[in-house]
């Protein structure tokens, strides 16, 4: 075959590749702009839309629902990543065993996180996702104290500024912008950092103004509550009081409007039913 062909041949597919990846490109550049306009019509709204499919928001199908997933598949990746590197040398019989309920307890969440996905009007397989997480980060929380020789921890709650930090080690004082102030539950490396003057890291989602902290925004509540599994759910209500995710919360629990109490902001979290 003449070289001149051989050269005509080589420019076709270099131009065939170029457009393939021009196309995912501008799928890619589409798809993100589809999420930030559904973020922005969610925080637009001034009424709590009903939930359709899956445990979202009719409005929120393509924001919330593309991020949930993200999230919901990083927390099993962190989790995971904990667990190996927890395992490394490890000779205890103690601390094995309850690293091992971890490794079960994240089994149960990939399943219940497949289900999520998969089941209509799964939201109770989200719940159940991010609960069978908490668990398991009680059980690394308790094989950490065991492997140093500390005395298990009490249960706690979940860091409230990241449920997906582990259980809870203090309280900290916390208003959201124009709210109240109340107690809340850290876990130890984000209590570490404000009590040096810093920031904590709170889990950040996309919104209508980009990244945003996750209780900016609506549509969070089922992956919340899944990680207060055990705790009275208005607590968290409470607990996020004056916030989007907060005014959103009464709505998805069974039981109707948000219970106060004189204690709310107490710092009174009750007891879990450790699992």
């Amino acid at each position: 075959m003449p070289m001149y062909v051989w050269v005509a041949l080589a420019l076709a597919l270099a131009s065939c590749g170029f457009m393939v990846v021009g196309l995912v490109t501008l799928q890619a550049l589409r798809r993100e702009r589809a999420l930030l306009a559904a973020a922005r019509a969610v925080a637009a709204t001034t009424e709590t839309p009903e939930y359709a499919g899956a445990g979202l928001l009719a409005d929120e199908n393509v924001a919330a629902g593309a991020m949930l997933g993200t999230i919901l598949e990083a927390d099993v990746t962190a989790l995971n990543a904990r667990l190996s590197a927890a395992r490394t040398g490890v000779v205890d019989l103690g601390v094995k065993a309850e690293l091992d309920r971890v490794a079960d307890k994240l089994r149960e969440a990939t399943t219940e996180a497949h289900l999520w996905r998969t089941v209509p009007e799964g939201r109770e397989h989200l719940r159940a996702a991010t609960g069978a997480l908490a668990s398991a980060g009680r059980h690394l929380a308790r094989a950490a104290a065991i492997g140093t020789g500390r005395s298990a921890p009490a249960d706690a709650p979940p860091c409230l500024c990241d449920p997906a930090h582990g259980p809870a080690a203090a309280e900290v004082t916390w208003a959201p912008t124009g709210g109240v102030p109340r107690r809340i539950p850290v876990c130890e490396a984000d209590y570490t950092r404000i009590s040096a003057g810093r920031s904590a890291a709170v889990r950040s989602v996309i919104g209508p103004g980009g990244q945003q902290p996750y209780y900016d925004l609506p549509g969070y509540g089922d992956w919340l509550l899944g990680y207060f599994t055990g705790y009275d759910p208005y607590l968290v209500a409470r607990l996020l009081d004056g916030t989007a995710l907060g005014r959103q919360l009464p709505g998805r629990i069974d039981g109707g409007a948000l219970r106060r109490s004189a204690g709310g902001s107490s710092g009174e979290f009750g007891t879990v039913h450790f699992a």
